[in-house]
């Protein structure tokens, strides 16, 4: 049976994020929670960004994927970084952090543009509650 944990095409941070991955799920609604979402499930690829804003700040994080293993390991490793963020911090985000950390191959890097959107997404949710 194939397993992206055993598979040598990926790299040790893509096995670790997909086999653990970190901050799954969702935040319940509140005011100071907004959502970023992008991509189809018909598409092979969704992203949604759940985040908790504590003043100019990111506070908490969570993210629901539909994907493949280089999209579950970015959401992943992206939620972890996006705590303390700004507002500006996610207008900036490229993914090329995510694709040069998780040396995810040029065929699937389509797909972190899909996650940029999704953070683009969330940056635009806050900027819309203040």
């Amino acid at each position: 049976m194939w397993s992206a944990v055993t598979d040598p095409q990926y790299h040790p941070l893509v096995v670790e994020h997909f086999a653990n991955p970190r901050n799954a799920g969702r935040l319940e609604p509140g005011p100071d929670v907004v959502e970023g979402a992008a991509g189809r499930l018909e598409d092979g690829v969704h992203f949604v960004l759940t985040a908790r804003i504590e003043g100019e700040r990111v506070a908490e994080v969570r993210v629901e994927v539909y994907g493949c293993p280089h999209c579950v390991a970015a959401a992943s490793w992206l939620s972890e970084r996006l705590i303390g963020a700004s507002r500006a911090d996610l207008e900036a985000w490229s993914w090329r952090e995510a694709a040069r950390s998780l040396e995810v191959p040029a065929v699937k890097r389509g797909r972190l543009l899909i996650l940029e959107d999704s953070v683009r997404a969330l940056a635009r949710a806050w900027a819309g509650r203040s």
